[in-house]
């Protein structure tokens, strides 16, 4: 027998792909990364069932990390990189002039969200807001909230669109326009006035200084520094008492994530143990914001060295004042961060879907893309997002 060229080596190993049907060809598409799966989807009749039918029996609900990289000077030129917790693979998404003309004239930024976050803009008389993770679609023709700001916290909250704080000093309203509050209702495409944000937020209602998750209910407001908590309700238009988390004085910056079962995720930063470094996380109650009992877990120290790498040494306890923290998420897993140098990369958590004792599943490391080279000038805003089929179905890549 003689030898196959490499032509027909090839041939061959597509004509075994092709003949695979049934459970074993559905096995086979566990394994090929998402990305992947709209070519696959595209081989045949037989492939595409196959695709459709794998992601039924075992879909894949772990949040893709969205990374928008803001290249300086200008601040309208952006690119997004997302990473698949699945197959542990970097996706680099070119950003195109999109056919929206306010898209290309106002800076786009990502917003946290009840269906994953997405990328809006906002203008003086405009917004648009991302439908898919990637920025690929848009819905426009949106009349901008009544008050004008800056750095203000935005979220899709359900059928809502909540926009909080960071509103322009007035001096016919005073204090009160920074702490303001509006919704619009995509049902009716109307915005309204709603409860400013709690008094013991003032001095801290822009975005850099609270730390959010939304639910398909609920908006919850975290002050990064002091741990103060609140959520609201687009609903009934109205805010809940501020509360803050008891015995834990160590902690220097804080954050917060939505969990599975109706929980809340609390992430914290701060120096014990020894005055060294830890990162804790703890399963809050959604409607009473407190801590259930025994729910706390720490990262592993060889993780936290990682995000935290800036601050080894022995002057550690000197600058532990200076830590911050940041977390994304959905009821499955999520990822946390260090915002004050992304350069670290992230932590990719994986939540119990059960009433265990422990919280996160598995952890694991997650550094920055290679597309990302040494040049990390510029702004990293960090979100994240289940995706399916649809959202990588219409990507030019």
């Amino acid at each position: 027998m003689g030898v196959l060229s490499k032509e027909h080596v090839e041939e061959f190993n597509q004509s075994r792909l092709l003949d695979l049907s049934g459970d074993v060809l559905e096995a086979v598409i566990t394994k090929v990364p998402t990305v992947d799966l709209i070519p696959a989807s595209r081989v045949s009749r037989e492939w595409y069932l196959a695709v459709h039918s794998s992601l039924r029996h075992h879909p894949r609900r772990l949040p893709w990390l969205l990374l928008c990289h803001y290249l300086p000077p200008n601040i309208l030129r952006f690119s997004i990189h997302a990473f698949d917790p699945s197959s542990r693979t970097w996706l680099s998404i070119p950003r195109r002039l999109s056919s929206c003309a306010p898209l290309n004239h106002v800076p786009a930024r990502l917003r946290s969200g009840s269906s994953g976050d997405r990328l809006y803009a906002l203008s003086i008389s405009n917004m648009a807001i991302s439908e898919d993770p990637f920025g690929a679609r848009w819905h426009m023709n949106v009349e901008p909230p009544k008050v004008w700001r800056q750095d203000a916290v935005l979220a899709e909250v359900g059928r809502w669109v909540v926009i909080a704080g960071g509103g322009c000093l007035m001096p016919l309203y005073g204090e009160e326009e920074l702490r303001s509050v509006e919704i619009y209702d995509k049902s009716t495409g109307t915005w309204q006035m709603a409860e400013s944000m709690p008094v013991q937020f003032d001095g801290s209602t822009s975005a850099t200084s609270l730390s959010v998750a939304a639910s398909d209910e609920n908006l919850y407001v975290m002050e990064r520094k002091t741990g103060v908590f609140s959520w609201f309700n687009p609903k009934h238009r109205n805010w809940v008492p501020t509360c803050q988390l008891k015995s834990f004085h160590d902690v220097s910056s804080w954050a917060v994530a939505v969990g599975c079962a109706k929980k809340l995720l609390v992430v914290g930063v701060g120096a014990m143990h020894e005055s060294k470094l830890s990162v804790r996380i703890w399963e809050v109650n959604r409607e009473h914001l407190k801590v259930e009992d025994g729910k706390c877990e720490e990262m592993p120290t060889e993780m936290v060295n990682q995000l935290f790498q800036d601050n080894e040494g022995d002057d550690a306890n000197a600058t532990w004042h200076g830590w911050s923290v940041e977390v994304c998420g959905t009821e499955h897993g999520g990822y946390v961060y260090n915002p004050s140098e992304m350069r670290n990369g992230a932590v990719f958590y994986e939540l119990e879907d059960d009433e265990e004792d422990n919280i996160v599943r598995r952890w694991e490391w997650v550094p920055l893309p290679e597309t990302l080279g040494d040049n990390l000038m510029g702004r990293i805003e960090v979100g994240c997002s289940k995706v399916g089929l649809s959202d990588l179905s219409g990507l030019s890549l």
